[in-house]
């Protein structure tokens, strides 16, 4: 599965699930942001987490990603990788860092 493809298994699980509990944005829709930025930022009740996406494609952490690994997590930011379109892991990480059930 592509990684675009895969993003957009995320952002419909999180709006069909927690509809009105969180809000999931995919920070390249628009193809302006900085280079290795994570995919998606998800915010919750006072607090925020990104999460980068790897498909299945054996495609790697790039430099410029652990740059911004690296500044999230200086001002405590959770910031997650996900590989290999793994949904099961993206929900974990939900549910872990917001503490609630979906809808």
């Amino acid at each position: 599965m592509a990684e675009t493809d895969f993003q957009k298994k995320c952002i419909e699980w999180v709006e069909t699930n927690y509809w009105g509990k969180l809000l999931i944005v995919n920070n390249h829709s628009n193809g302006f942001t900085n280079k290795g930025f994570p995919d998606l930022t998800v915010f919750g009740d006072k607090k925020a987490i990104v999460v980068e996406l790897k498909s299945d494609s054996g495609y790697k952490v790039q430099p410029d990603q652990i740059v911004w690994r690296k500044r999230f997590k200086e001002v405590g930011t959770p910031h997650y990788v996900v590989d290999k379109n793994d949904l099961n892991h993206f929900k974990h990480i939900i549910r872990k860092e917001f503490g609630c059930e979906s809808v």
